[in-house]
């Protein structure tokens, strides 16, 4: 596939890349929740995060093998479990109540239910459902946007 989009998205935390893929097995047309990020054809576009990616076959590669070895240097991956206590970009706390896979982008996610109404879904997500919590308390973040919480 061919990077289209490098950056912030607004259904998860962290920085993200925007994939076209070759042939028709992506997900989206590189819009996601009605925001357009990039534009390709239906079913070829994918969100993933930078350590899933590699790079080859053109001048541009070392660039953009550059922006997303630095985006995965910002990432930390956490050993984080379900039922953990955990805050959110530093502000939020919450409950982890998932952690895997998901349809709606690559690489291991954690779902979290916040005390507050800070979130953005109630644990389902594009008609796949990963865990239940009250609307507008549901977030996925990459474990590097979570810090857990101790116990005392």
């Amino acid at each position: 596939g061919i990077v289209r989009y490098i950056g912030d998205v607004g259904f998860a935390t962290g920085e993200w890349v925007g994939v076209e893929m070759f042939e028709a097995n992506g997900m989206h047309d590189g819009t996601a929740l009605g925001v357009p990020y990039f534009r390709c054809l239906p079913g070829r576009g994918i969100f993933t995060q930078p350590a899933q990616l590699q790079t080859t076959g053109t001048g541009d590669s070392a660039v953009v093998e550059q922006l997303l070895r630095q985006a995965e240097a910002s990432t930390t991956a956490g050993t984080l479990r379900v039922d953990q206590r955990v805050t959110w970009s530093g502000k939020h706390a919450g409950t982890v109540r998932y952690v895997g896979p998901v349809k709606f982008a690559a690489g291991v996610f954690v779902g979290v239910e916040l005390d507050d109404a800070a979130g953005r879904h109630d644990g389902s997500f594009l008609g796949a459902s990963y865990f239940e919590c009250e609307f507008g308390k549901g977030i996925f973040s990459q474990a590097s946007m979570l810090k857990a919480l101790t116990t005392a």
